[in-house]
């Protein structure tokens, strides 16, 4: 979030909103992404759950980006620097908080559910022993197979009998039918199951096996980076964003080509860590913290350079919605690859832990209290399941 001062486009004083806007520059040059407060909507998402959408995190960062463009157009002018800071340490607390749940999430699975009791409320009719069933529904990264133990008259199933537990985030809801596996077809029909489930964790060997393996993934993911030049790179585009910002701050009076703020708000909002990490997030697992932390910090900067800029802004939603709902959709679909491999959970939750201690990162930036190239640790994101792949499978 740039800083405005006290002065804005029909203000006084613009040296002051020039210098505050300078120094936002420099931070948004160094990695760090506009600021803003989202304890408020993360909480809300924590506590709701909502049945997940692909690309809701997109939705809402665009959305976000239009409704702060018009309240800086029509409501509001300026943001106090006292504000900004407490907004920024607020953010920091709520990016902290996250950190560690990504982190504990990962290493403890995501998929902790498995069956350990089946009983036939419907015996349906036509099935034989031997039959190989599986439950319909419920989110599972593996799911269960029952395999028919006795029969009754007519092929009604009497008793089943376990033969791979299955792994499950949701349980599913009654009435739960028994379908023959991989959509294939059968003599038997019309049979429903009660099912039971344990929740199962790690052992406390294992997370720390793969504690170990998501921090080297981390130093090779920051070595990576820094010999590609990530951060160099997305530095390099801020500075071009930041020196535009700052040319239009000078020369307040003057009107600037519609183009200069859609140019802009673009960059500064997509070449951020966060504009990466987030999507992929959304695609792998639904969740979409990161991205509505950064939906309200877009808001809250769009809401600020709608005054100097004026609605040239508001395309710059385009954009976002286009690279990120992009990089959200690839996500999606890596993650329907993944679903059909035993070891899904497990190359997930490398991801969602990886991702974790990069956003620990975020509050060390937010309250410049260490310069940290955040960008160039982004390849572990890769690295990280690569290597449960090869270790721990």
């Amino acid at each position: 979030m740039v800083s405005r001062g006290r002065g804005h486009r029909r203000g006084l004083r613009p040296g002051n909103r020039i210098r505050g806007d300078a120094q936002q520059g420099r931070r948004l040059a160094r990695g760090v992404e506009p600021t803003g407060l989202g304890i408020a909507l993360v909480s809300l998402i924590r506590l709701a759950q909502p049945p997940p959408v692909t690309g809701l995190g997109t939705i809402l960062n665009t959305a976000c980006i239009l409704i702060g463009g018009v309240a800086g157009l029509f409501i509001f002018r300026s943001i106090s620097a006292a504000t900004q800071r407490s907004l920024r340490s607020l953010l920091a607390l709520v990016s902290l908080v996250i950190g560690f749940m990504m982190i504990w999430d990962g290493l403890n699975g995501s998929f902790p559910l498995k069956l350990n009791r089946s009983e036939p409320t419907s015996g349906g009719a036509g099935f034989q022993v031997g039959d190989v069933l599986e439950p319909v529904g419920g989110k599972a990264a593996r799911s269960a197979r029952l395999k028919v133990a006795t029969i009754k008259a007519k092929g009604a199933i009497a008793t089943l009998e376990i033969i791979e537990p299955g792994d499950y985030s949701d349980k599913p809801q009654p009435p739960i039918a028994l379908a023959y596996p991989n959509d294939s077809t059968g003599p038997g029909r019309d049979a429903t199951v009660k099912l039971a489930f344990n929740e199962t964790s790690r052992g406390w060997l294992f997370r720390g096996y793969l504690l170990v393996l998501m921090v080297l993934s981390l130093a090779v993911g920051k070595w990576a980076g820094t010999k590609i030049g990530i951060q160099r790179r997305l530095n390099a585009i801020g500075a071009s964003a930041r020196n535009k910002f700052t040319k239009a701050t000078e020369q307040a009076d003057e009107k600037h080509p519609p183009n200069e703020g859609f140019i802009t708000c673009t960059l500064l909002f997509c070449v951020g860590p966060m504009s990466l990490l987030g999507p992929i997030q959304d695609g792998l697992t639904g969740d979409i913290q990161i991205l509505a932390i950064k939906s309200v910090m877009d808001g809250i900067s769009t809401m600020t350079f709608a005054t100097t800029f004026g609605w040239s802004v508001l395309f710059a939603a385009g954009p976002v919605l286009l690279y990120q709902g992009t990089l959200t959709l690839l996500a999606s679909a890596v993650k329907q690859w993944l679903d059909a491999l035993p070891e899904a959970a497990l190359l997930l939750d490398s991801v969602t832990a990886t991702g974790g201690f990069i956003v620990l990162c975020i509050p060390l930036l937010l309250l410049e209290i260490r310069r940290i190239q955040l960008a160039d640790y982004l390849p572990a994101l890769i690295i990280a399941p690569a290597a449960v792949w090869t270790f721990l499978r």
